[in-house]
C-alpha cells in the first residue's frame, strides 16, 4: 500500500485537511484489513485445533470436540463402552407398566369432525328387544389430514376520470394488504419451516410446492425471510434484554458458515441462555469483543466452558462446566505413570462433585452435608492438581493443565454460593444443537441479512419453545401486525414466574 503521507509538512490549511482525509482513508484501510485477518486467524486456530487434536487421538469423551467431530471408529469405541448390560428382560413395554395412551378429544362438527355411530342389531338371536346404550361402550378416533391448498385474495385497483374538470383519479392499496406475494401466514410458515425445522431455502421451495402448489423462486423465499426478520426485531431484543438481566446464564459459540461479500469463511453462532429464554447472535469472530457484545450489561453469574474470550466477566461471576473438566481429567487418566494416577483421582473426584450434587437435588442429603463434602471434595482435586503442577519434563502436558486449572480453581466452585447455578454447561449446548442440524442441512448464510434471520427467529422460536407457547401461532400473530401495522405489539410472556431451579 502507497504511503498516503507527503514528503514535507503541509504549509496550508487545505493541506493539512487533505493530508487528514488521506490519513482518515488510511486508517479505515487498516481497520478493514485487520479485523479480515482476525476472522481467518480464527479460522485458522480452528482448523489447527481439530488437526492436533485427530494426531494425538483425542475425540469427544476425553476433549471438548464435538460428538459429531469423532471418527467412525472413534463412535463404534463409544458405543461399545456406554452398551448396557443384558437384563434378560424382553424388549418394550414390561408386564405392570402404566400405560401412557392419547386422550380423547371432543369432536368439533362445525369444524369438520364427523362423528358416526353404529348399533348392534335391534333383535337377539332369541326374539328379544336389545336395549340400546345411553353412551358407546368404545371410542375409536382417527385423525387425519384435509387436502391442503393455498387461498388467493386478488386486490384490484380501479380510476377514473373527473366528468368536469378532467382530473384522472386513482385508487390506492390500503395499508392492510401486504405489498409483496405473500401474507402473513406464508411468511410465519417459511420462518417456522427454517428455524424450527432446519430447513434450507431449497427445501423449503420444494416443500411449499408439494404441500400448496405455490411455486415461488428461491430469491422470493430469502426476501420473505427478511420480512420475518423485521417482524421479529422486537421480540429478539426483549430476549436479549431478558436474558442480559438474568441472575445466572449459560453461554457457548458454534462454527457459523458464511458465504457471500464480506468476510466469508467461518464465523461464529452464539448463545446466552437460561431455562426460560435464549438469545442467539452471529459475530465474524469467536474473541472476546464477540463475548462483550453476547452480555451486554450482564451482571450475574455465567456458566461456559474454558474459552478465554469469556474472560470478559470476572472469576468470582464464573462457573467452569463440569462436563468439560471431566473429558480433560479422562484424557489425563489414559496416560502412563505417574499423570495416569493423578488424572484417575481427578476423574474420581470430578465424578463424586456430580453424585454429590445430584444427591443434593433430589433432597438425599441436607445442606451441611452438602457442603461439608464438598469441602472434602475440593480439597482432594487441589491437592490432586498441586501434585500435577510439581510433575517433572516428561509430564510437561499434565503440569500445563494443572497450573492453568489451579489458577482458575475458584471458577470451578462458585456453584456452592447459589444453588442456581448448574456445574455443566448443557443447557447451552442443548440449545445449540438444533442450529447445528439446521447448519449441516442448509449450510450457511450470505449475507447480513441472513445472520440476522437466523439469529432473530433461532432466538424466537428456542424462547417460545421454552415458555410453551405455540411457535407458529406467534410467528403467525407477529408477520400479521408487521404487514398490517407496520409495528409489533404482540410479546413473549418472559416474566411469567419461573417454575425451574433458576427462580430464586
Amino acid at each position: 500500500m502507497t504511503s498516503p503521507l507527503q514528503t514535507s509538512r503541509p504549509r496550508t490549511l487545505n493541506e493539512a485537511i487533505d493530508q487528514i482525509d488521506k490519513l482518515w482513508e488510511l486508517v479505515g484501510d487498516l481497520a478493514t484489513k485487520l479485523e479480515e485477518q482476525l476472522a481467518r486467524n480464527d479460522d485458522l486456530r480452528a482448523q489447527l485445533d481439530e488437526a492436533q487434536a485427530k494426531a494425538s487421538g483425542q475425540h469427544s469423551g476425553n476433549s471438548s470436540r464435538s460428538p459429531s467431530s469423532d471418527t467412525a471408529a472413534q463412535r463404534a469405541l463409544r458405543k461399545k463402552n456406554k452398551k448396557r448390560k443384558s437384563t434378560g428382560r424382553a424388549r418394550g413395554a414390561q408386564k405392570g407398566h402404566t400405560k401412557n395412551e392419547r386422550a380423547l378429544i371432543e369432536p368439533d362438527e362445525s369444524k369438520g369432525d364427523t362423528v358416526t355411530r353404529y348399533f348392534p342389531d335391534a333383535t337377539c338371536a332369541c326374539g328379544g328387544e336389545v336395549t340400546m346404550d345411553d353412551e358407546p361402550s368404545v371410542r375409536h378416533q382417527v385423525f387425519d389430514l384435509p387436502v391442503v391448498r393455498y387461498y388467493l385474495a386478488e386486490h384490484q385497483l380501479f380510476g377514473g376520470r373527473c366528468t368536469g374538470c378532467g382530473c384522472r383519479h386513482q385508487a390506492e392499496t390500503p395499508t392492510a394488504v401486504p405489498n409483496g406475494q405473500m401474507g402473513p401466514g406464508l411468511i410465519a410458515f417459511i420462518a417456522l419451516l427454517a428455524g424450527e425445522n432446519h430447513q434450507s431455502v431449497r427445501q423449503i421451495q420444494r416443500l411449499l410446492r408439494e404441500l400448496w402448489q405455490l411455486d415461488f423462486s428461491v430469491g422470493a423465499i430469502s426476501n420473505s425471510q427478511g420480512k420475518a426478520s423485521e417482524a421479529l426485531a422486537d421480540s429478539y431484543g426483549d430476549i436479549g434484554a431478558h436474558v442480559q438481566q438474568s441472575a445466572v446464564a449459560h453461554a457457548d459459540e458454534t462454527r457459523h458458515p458464511r458465504g457471500g461479500g464480506g468476510y466469508p469463511g467461518t464465523w461464529w453462532m452464539w448463545v446466552l441462555t437460561t431455562n426460560m429464554a435464549s438469545y442467539f447472535g452471529v459475530h465474524v469472530s469467536r474473541g472476546k469483543k464477540a463475548a462483550a457484545e453476547l452480555l451486554g450489561a450482564f451482571a450475574g453469574v455465567l456458566v461456559t466452558d474454558d474459552l478465554g474470550s469469556y474472560n470478559v466477566v470476572p472469576a468470582e461471576r464464573r462457573q467452569l462446566c463440569w462436563a468439560h473438566l471431566i473429558r480433560h481429567f479422562t484424557a489425563i487418566s489414559e496416560r502412563l505413570g505417574k499423570s495416569g494416577e493423578i488424572g484417575r483421582t481427578l476423574l474420581l473426584g470430578a465424578l463424586m462433585v456430580i453424585r454429590t450434587r445430584h444427591r443434593f437435588d433430589a433432597r438425599a442429603i441436607d445442606i451441611k452435608r452438602y457442603h461439608r463434602r464438598m469441602k472434602k471434595l475440593r480439597t482432594r482435586i487441589r491437592t490432586a492438581l498441586e501434585q500435577g503442577s510439581r510433575l517433572g519434563d516428561g509430564n510437561k502436558r499434565t503440569r500445563r493443565q494443572c497450573e492453568h486449572l489451579l489458577k482458575r480453581e475458584p471458577m470451578l466452585w462458585t456453584f456452592l454460593t447459589d444453588p442456581r447455578i448448574d456445574l455443566t454447561n448443557n443447557l447451552a449446548e442443548r440449545m445449540l444443537r438444533p442450529y447445528v442440524i439446521w447448519r449441516r442441512l442448509a449450510l450457511g448464510s450470505h449475507s447480513r441479512r441472513g445472520d440476522a434471520f437466523r439469529a432473530r427467529v433461532l432466538s424466537v422460536a428456542t424462547t417460545a419453545r421454552q415458555l410453551k407457547v405455540p411457535v407458529y401461532a406467534f410467528l403467525r400473530q407477529v408477520c400479521t401486525e408487521q404487514q398490517r401495522f407496520g409495528a409489533v405489539r404482540t410479546k413473549l410472556p418472559l416474566h411469567q414466574p419461573q417454575l425451574d431451579r433458576q427462580a430464586a
